[in-house]
C-alpha cells in the first residue's frame, strides 16, 4: 500500500505562506514507485514556480526527475522495504535537494566504467547532474541526498585554476 504524504500544509510552507518548503512521499515495503516519485517532484517544482520563487530551467526539472528516478530505483533494487523521498530547496536556495531514505545501511558504490554493461550507471548519472551527492547513515538505514544547482556555474563562479 502506498502512503503519499505529498501535502503542502502550513508546516510545509515558508513563512511567506506561498513558497513550498518540501515535498515528501513515504512508501510501505514494496510499494515505492519511481513514477510516483517523479510526479511528486514535478508537483513540488510546479508549486515552487507558482509561488514566484524562480523560473526553473527545463534542465533543472529534467535533472531533478532523473535523480528521483535513479535514487528511488536504487532503493527498490538494493534495499527492499519502506522508503521515503523528500524534495526541497537547499539551505542556500541555490539548489533543489533530493533525498531518499531506505532501510539498508550499505552505501551505494559507483561501478567502474564499462560501456558493455547493461545497467549500473544510475549513480554515475546522479553525480554528473548534481553539485553534490552525500550518503549519511541513519537509525533506519541510510539517506542518499543529491543537490541539483538551479543555475549553471559561470566562468566567474569557477575556482581559480579550473
Amino acid at each position: 500500500m502506498s502512503i503519499p504524504l505529498r501535502q503542502y500544509g502550513a508546516d510545509d510552507r515558508a513563512p511567506d505562506g506561498r513558497t513550498p518548503r518540501r515535498c515528501r512521499v513515504l512508501w510501505d515495503r514494496g510499494a515505492a514507485s519511481p513514477a510516483e516519485g517523479r510526479r511528486a517532484a514535478s508537483g513540488f517544482l510546479s508549486e515552487l514556480q507558482k509561488s514566484g520563487h524562480a523560473a526553473l530551467p527545463d534542465r533543472v526539472v529534467g535533472d531533478v526527475r532523473l535523480v528521483v528516478s535513479e535514487l528511488v530505483t536504487n532503493a527498490l533494487r538494493h534495499a527492499p522495504g519502506a522508503c521515503a523521498l523528500q524534495v526541497d530547496l537547499s539551505r542556500d536556495g541555490r539548489a533543489v535537494r533530493v533525498a531518499v531514505q531506505d532501510p539498508s545501511s550499505r552505501a551505494p558504490r559507483i561501478q567502474p566504467p564499462d560501456a558493455r554493461r547493461i545497467g549500473g550507471h544510475g549513480l554515475e548519472l546522479v553525480r554528473a547532474v548534481s553539485r553534490s551527492v552525500t550518503v549519511r547513515p541513519s537509525p533506519y538505514g541510510k539517506q542518499v541526498t543529491a543537490e541539483i544547482a538551479l543555475s549553471q556555474p559561470t566562468d566567474t563562479d569557477a575556482a581559480p585554476g579550473q
